[in-house]
């Protein structure tokens, strides 16, 4: 053997002897380690630098789904809030036409507006209180700040109501001062005019009227309006006497229906 070749096995052989004596002390050796472990450095590193570029995204959109839950919950508590200041006002209402109902022995039921005609001409409205609660056609139909119309038609549970501002309509008014007398008739229209009677050439503005009961259909006594324009006509010695009722028919949710005592 030469001394080349001698001086390989002894290499060989210190090589063997090292690495038998590596892997009984730290185990069985693994090739892909040393290419392993950077690529595993690598992956969280990146894996890292994506959760934190995601992160500020992720609070942004987890705010957003927070905000857009306290918006719902805002929008509810406002509608229970509209709600409850609605019964409010409602029970005020209600309250006033009951003080009013203990001062009357006319009174007949208080019932609800459901619905009221669009129809320029048409003044009705319906109310939800019929003949089984008492309601005939012909009462009057009123609010705590005057007279709104009558009973056109009564059915079990609804009733129609003819507004003083219809076409049709007519009441026997007089004025609250001088206690002169005229007929109050509707335009179809927001307001009513003054026709026949005594009281034509003694009105003037700002004077209230009451029903007169001449009729024979509305209770005496009852507040309709007031005189808000008179002007004298040209071809006549008659004026024009525009009448503002004191219930805007817009404007009302409740109504007391009445009756005459000799009905």
């Amino acid at each position: 053997m030469t001394k080349k070749s001698q001086a390989l096995f002894l290499l060989y052989l210190i090589f063997s002897i090292t690495l038998m004596t590596y892997q009984s002390i730290k185990g069985p050796m693994q090739p892909l380690f040393f290419i392993r472990y950077p690529l595993n450095y690598i992956n969280e590193a990146v894996t890292s630098l994506v959760y934190y570029v995601k992160k500020p995204f992720i609070a942004v959109i987890a705010l957003e789904r927070q905000n857009e839950q306290l918006k719902k919950e805002l929008d509810a508590l406002l509608l229970k809030k509209q709600e409850y200041e609605e019964k409010i006002i409602e029970n005020e209402r209600l309250r006033e036409l009951l003080n009013l109902k203990q001062e009357m022995p006319e009174y007949v039921a208080t019932a609800k507006v459901v619905s009221k005609s669009p129809d320029k001409w048409a003044h009705l409205m319906v109310i939800n209180k019929g003949y089984k609660d008492g309601v005939k056609k012909d009462m009057a139909v009123r609010t705590v700040l005057g007279l709104i119309g009558k009973i056109k038609k009564a059915e079990a549970h609804y009733s129609t109501v003819l507004l003083l501002t219809d076409v049709s309509s007519s009441v026997a008014v007089k004025s609250q001062d001088n206690r002169t007398e005229a007929i109050l008739i509707g335009l179809g229209e927001g307001y009513c005019n003054l026709k026949h009677g005594s009281y034509m050439e003694e009105a003037t503005v700002g004077d209230m009227l009451i029903t007169s009961g001449l009729d024979s259909l509305y209770p005496a006594g009852i507040p309709v309006g007031k005189i808000t324009v008179v002007e004298k006509k040209t071809t006549m010695s008659e004026q024009n006497l525009q009448v503002t009722l004191f219930s805007n028919a817009h404007k009302i949710d409740e109504v007391m229906v009445v009756t005459r005592r000799d009905m």
